[in-house]
C-alpha cells in the first residue's frame, strides 16, 4: 500500500513538472520564424509537407501570421482530387481567419459538388460571419445553407 501511495505521488509530481515545462517551452517559441517556415512548406511541391504545415497552422493559428500562404492553400482546396485534403485546406483557411479566403469559401458554396465539403463549407462560412457580426455587437443571422 505504501509503495502505491509513493508511486502515485511520484506520478503526480512528474505530470505537474511536464505540464509546467511544456508551457515554458511554448512561451519560448519564435512564432514569426515558425510562421515563415510554414509558409515555405505550403509553397513547396511536397504534398506531405504541405499537409503537415496545414495541420500546424490549424493547431497554432492563434500565434501565427501565415496570410502569405492563403493563395497556395486555396489552390490546394480548388484543385486537389482527394476530398479529405480539400477539407484540410478548407479548415486551414477558416483558422487563418482571412477575409479574402472566407469570401472565396462563401462564393465556392454555389459551385461545390461534394456534399460533405458543401455542408462543412456552409458551417464554416456561417460561423465566420456570425462571429464577425457578434464582434460588431449585432445579432447574427445565419442565411447561408447547402442547396
Amino acid at each position: 500500500m505504501k509503495r502505491l501511495v509513493n508511486f502515485l505521488c511520484l506520478a503526480v509530481i512528474s505530470v505537474c513538472f511536464m505540464a509546467s515545462n511544456a508551457s515554458a517551452q511554448e512561451r519560448e517559441v519564435d512564432w514569426e520564424a515558425f510562421g515563415k517556415n510554414l509558409v515555405k512548406a505550403i509553397q513547396s511541391n511536397n504534398e506531405g509537407l504541405q499537409r503537415s504545415a496545414m495541420c500546424m497552422i490549424i493547431r497554432y493559428a492563434d500565434y501565427l501570421d501565415v496570410k502569405e500562404a492563403k493563395f497556395d492553400i486555396v489552390r490546394v482546396f480548388r484543385s486537389h482530387k482527394n476530398p479529405k485534403v480539400r477539407q484540410l485546406a478548407m479548415v486551414t483557411l477558416y483558422h487563418m481567419q482571412d477575409a479574402w479566403a472566407m469570401g472565396f469559401l462563401k462564393r465556392n458554396i454555389k459551385f461545390e459538388k461534394n456534399e460533405c465539403i458543401l455542408k462543412q463549407n456552409c458551417c464554416i462560412v456561417n460561423d465566420y460571419y456570425a462571429k464577425k457580426e457578434a464582434a460588431k455587437g449585432k445579432e447574427a443571422v445565419i442565411t447561408i445553407s447547402a442547396r
